[in-house]
Order: C-alpha cells, then sequence, then structure tokens
C-alpha cells in the first residue's frame, strides 16, 4: 500500500522556508526605501477634473498593500520588519529548548529532589508571560534610551528565563520515562556514564520530541509578542507621539504593525489585514510542521531501536 504524502509537513517546511528567506532578503527587495513616503496624491475624476487626495492609499499597482495614513509603503514596512519578527521567535525558541534540554536531561540523570519532582519547577506559574515582560519592559521601551539590538536583547532574555522552565519540566519527564527502559540499564550496568549515557541513549530518544518542543516555543513566544504588541509594547522599542497619541514600532514588525494600526479596523482595512494576514499564515505555518513532524515521528521513529 503507497504511503500518504505528509501534507501537514510540507506545506509547514515550505512556508516557513518561504518566511525565512524573506526575513533575509527582505530589505533588498522592498519596492522603497524605508523612509519614502507618499503624502499626497492626485486622481481624475469622471468630468476631467484632477482632484487631490491624502494618505492612506488603497491597494494599486505602485504599492500592492497599500500605503499608512503617513503615505509609507505597507509592503516595504512588512519586508523590512520581517527579520525582527521572524529571528527573534526562532532564536528565543532555540536558546529556551537548548538551556530548558540540557538542564532536563542531566537533572533527570542525577539523583536530586529536582529529578524526582521536575513539575515544581516553575518561575511564576500562576501568571501569564506577557504581563511578567509587560511590566518589565514598559519603562524602558517606551520612547527608550537604550538602543533597538539591546531593548531586543532584554526582552529575549525575559522570554527565554520565562521560558525555559516549561521545557526543562517536559523535557526531565521524558527522560525520566526512558530511564526505565532495559537498554539504559543495560549501558549503566557495562558501565557507562551519566554523560555517555545522556549522550548515546537519551538524547537520541528524544531528538524528535525537541524538534516538536521547538516549534511549539515559536508559537508561544508569536503569541507572547502578539500579546504584548495590543499593549502597545513593540520588539526593539515604541514610539510614543502626541496629539493625539499614538504608538508606532520603531522596527517595523509584524506585531507592531497590526497593533499600531488597530484603529483602521473601521476604515482603511488593508493598513492592518496585510500585517496581520502575514503573521497568521507565519503561525500556521509553525503549527502545521508541529503536526507534521509529530505524525511523522509517530509512523517512523517508534520502531526505531536506541540500544
Amino acid at each position: 500500500m503507497k504511503k500518504r504524502a505528509n501534507f501537514r509537513l510540507i506545506v509547514g517546511l515550505v512556508l516557513l522556508a518561504f518566511f525565512i528567506v524573506i526575513s533575509i532578503i527582505g530589505p533588498y527587495v522592498a519596492p522603497y526605501d524605508l523612509d519614502y513616503s507618499k503624502k499626497i496624491d492626485h486622481i481624475y475624476t469622471s468630468d476631467g477634473e484632477r482632484k487631490l487626495i491624502s494618505s492612506p492609499f488603497p491597494p494599486s499597482k505602485d504599492h500592492l498593500f497599500g500605503t499608512d495614513k503617513w503615505g509609507y509603503d505597507i509592503l516595504t514596512l512588512m519586508l523590512y520588519g520581517a527579520k525582527y519578527t521572524i529571528f527573534t521567535v526562532l532564536a528565543v525558541s532555540l536558546v529556551r529548548v537548548i538551556i530548558g534540554a540540557s538542564t532536563g536531561i542531566l537533572a533527570a540523570m542525577g539523583k536530586s529532589e529536582i529529578a524526582n519532582k521536575p513539575h515544581k519547577i516553575s518561575l511564576f506559574s500562576g501568571i501569564p508571560t506577557f504581563i511578567i515582560i509587560y511590566f518589565v519592559m514598559l519603562g524602558i521601551n517606551i520612547e527608550p534610551v537604550f538602543s533597538t539590538s539591546s531593548l531586543l536583547l532584554i526582552q529575549g532574555t525575559l522570554m527565554v528565563i520565562l521560558g525555559v522552565p516549561g521545557v526543562f519540566n517536559v523535557v526531565c519527564n521524558k527522560t525520566l520515562e526512558i530511564k526505565k527502559n532495559a537498554y539504559i540499564e543495560a549501558a549503566r550496568t557495562l558501565g557507562g556514564s551519566k554523560l555517555h549515557i545522556s549522550i548515546k541513549h537519551i538524547f537520541p530518544a528524544v531528538k524528535g520530541n525537541l524538534l516538536i518542543i521547538f516549534l511549539n516555543e515559536c508559537i508561544q513566544v508569536m503569541h507572547i509578542i502578539g500579546q504584548l504588541g495590543i499593549f502597545n509594547l513593540f520588539l526593539g522599542g515604541t514610539e510614543k507621539q502626541y496629539l493625539p497619541t499614538i504608538y508606532l514600532s520603531m522596527t517595523h514588525e509584524w506585531a507592531g504593525l497590526i497593533g499600531q494600526s488597530r484603529s483602521f479596523l473601521y476604515h482603511s482595512q488593508w493598513i492592518i489585514v496585510f500585517p496581520l494576514f502575514a503573521y497568521l499564515v507565519l503561525l500556521f505555518s509553525l503549527y502545521f510542521t508541529s503536526l507534521g513532524l509529530n505524525k511523522y515521528f509517530k509512523d517512523n521513529i517508534r520502531r526505531t531501536s536506541y540500544l
């Protein structure tokens, strides 16, 4: 019987590859410079009269995604901001998994109380992560004195610290289950050290889980960034303008473009629709890849021996 293609995995990986490429080449393929704006244009009425109009301009051949109220090309803003959204999500999630998985495996291989009760290792478990980050970053992220890279580092570090315990718990519990297998006891009886067993037996057994955990962490980080964006706390800094009071993303990352455009839900919807669509497609690509990998490992890895 012919094996069915893993449709979700294929679609997810293709979309993820597309987004990663866009985040790298975005500024080089953007149709306009980042500081270019078109505030006034003219049209001809049905009577042949020339009429001046002001931004925002709807999607057209000159501006495929339209412009915002200040005349900036939305496609250009999204291409410049893609790297901040995508690379922050990938980097934070990767560091979470590396630290959480390595400490989880080592703790489970030891004889400490932490290894026996990994579920108790949870930092601020009763408080949503984005609330903690919001109150920590509120005073330094709006009209910041720090550079964009410094703000990204601080916010990324907070997301790592608050996310590591979750990864630790999952990997530690999984390692404790694997330790019960006969081949682990056999390796220990033959004189294998804890480090040797961790590298040669434990890690191969959990590496499939780690890929899925990484993708799930990416989804969680995207949720945190999106929640912070709703409250005008954008990656890399928030610029505050007055009369009227508005908040703008300094890096044009996608959650920031969405957050600063909430007022356009009822008119000039293209200003929020295109960043929101890109954000959701990125989120679904991670979700599809996670589901596809889960199916792949269930179909193929369960028969693999690690002895």
